[in-house]
C-alpha cells in the first residue's frame, strides 16, 4: 500500500514539474522581445540573403560553363580504352 501511495505521488510529482518547466509564461509579449529584429533589420537580412543566394547562383553557373566540356570520350575508363 505504501509502495503503490508513494509511486503516485511521485509521478503526480514528475508531472507537475514537467509541465511547468515546458510552458511557456502567459505573459510573454513577442512584440517587446529584444532577440526579434525590427522590420528594417529584417529587411536588410532577407535583401543580404537574396544578394547572396544570387551571387552563388552565377558562381555555380560560372563554374558549370567552364567545367561543361572537360570529359573526354572515353570517361569513366581508363586510359587507352577504345
Amino acid at each position: 500500500m505504501k509502495t503503490s501511495l508513494f509511486s503516485f505521488v511521485a509521478a503526480i510529482a514528475l508531472f507537475a514539474s514537467t509541465a511547468a518547466s515546458a510552458a511557456t509564461p502567459f505573459d510573454h509579449d513577442h512584440d517587446r522581445d529584444q532577440r526579434r529584429l525590427s522590420p528594417r533589420e529584417r529587411a536588410r537580412y532577407e535583401q543580404a540573403q537574396r544578394e547572396r543566394e544570387r551571387k552563388l547562383a552565377r558562381e555555380r553557373a560560372r563554374w558549370e560553363a567552364q567545367h561543361r566540356h572537360d570529359r573526354g570520350p572515353a570517361y569513366g575508363y581508363g586510359y587507352g580504352h577504345r
